[in-house]
C-alpha cells in the first residue's frame, strides 16, 4: 500500500486519519507538526517531527503527502504548505470519504479533501487543495477554485463560481449562479443572493 505523510496534527488531521483509514487506499506513515512532541500520537498515528523533515521522508520513498491543517477564514497556511510540498516533489492525492457522493462527470483536482456525507453534482469542478467538508452540497455546474474551505453543511447551488482562497462558513447557502470573489469570506449561516467582490466579508440573511 502507498504510504502518505500528514502535515498537521489538529482536529482536521483526526478527520483525515479516519477518512484515509476508512477508504483504505493509503498507509499513514506519520504526522509532521512543530507544535507536537516527537513520539506522541494523534489518533494512533505517530508524530515524526516538523516540516523540515519532509525532504528526508521523500528521499526514503514516501512520495505522497496530505495537507492536514484546517482553516478558519484564512487559507494561506494551507496554500503555503501545498506549494512547499509540491516543490519538493510530493504527490498530493485527492481524498474522498466512501460515504461522499461525487458525480463521475465532475472534476476533482489534486489535494482536494471531500469529507463524509458531502455531495458533488454533475459537471462541477473542484480546484486544488480545497476542502469540501462534512455534509456540504455542491450542485451541478459549479466552479470551486483553489485553496478554498467550504465548511460543514454549506450549500452551493447550481452554476455558482467561488474564487481562489475563499472561505464559506458552516451552514452558509449560496443561491444559483452567484459569483464569490477570490479571498472572500462568507460567514456561517449567511445566505448569499448577490455576487460578492474579491476580498469582501459578508454576513447575515441576506448576506451583506
Amino acid at each position: 500500500m502507498n504510504r502518505i505523510i500528514l502535515l498537521g496534527g489538529g482536529g482536521h488531521a483526526k478527520v483525515l486519519i479516519d477518512l484515509i483509514k476508512t477508504a483504505g487506499h493509503y498507509e499513514i506513515a506519520g504526522i509532521l507538526d512543530k507544535q507536537l512532541k516527537i513520539g506522541s500520537e494523534v489518533a494512533g498515528i505517530p508524530v515524526l517531527g516538523n516540516d523540515d523533515f519532509l525532504p528526508e521522508l521523500y528521499s526514503k520513498g514516501i512520495k505522497n503527502a496530505c495537507i492536514a491543517v484546517g482553516s478558519i477564514k484564512d487559507n494561506s497556511k494551507r496554500r503555503e504548505l501545498f506549494e512547499r510540498v509540491k516543490q519538493i516533489g510530493f504527490n498530493i492525492p485527492y481524498l474522498v470519504h466512501p460515504s461522499a457522493i461525487v458525480s463521475g462527470n465532475s472534476r476533482i483536482s489534486e489535494g482536494v479533501q471531500i469529507m463524509p456525507g458531502a455531495i458533488i453534482q454533475t459537471d462541477s469542478l473542484i480546484g486544488r487543495n480545497t476542502i469540501i467538508n462534512t455534509g456540504v452540497i455542491i450542485e451541478h455546474d459549479c466552479k470551486i477554485g483553489k485553496h478554498i474551505h467550504v465548511c460543514p453543511g454549506a450549500v452551493v447551488s447550481g452554476g455558482s463560481i467561488i474564487g481562489d482562497n475563499a472561505f464559506i462558513g458552516a451552514g452558509a447557502t449560496v443561491i444559483n449562479g452567484i459569483k464569490i470573489g477570490s479571498d472572500a469570506v462568507i460567514a456561517a449561516g449567511a445566505v448569499v443572493i448577490n455576487n460578492v467582490p474579491d476580498g469582501a466579508k459578508v454576513i447575515g440573511i441576506p448576506a451583506k
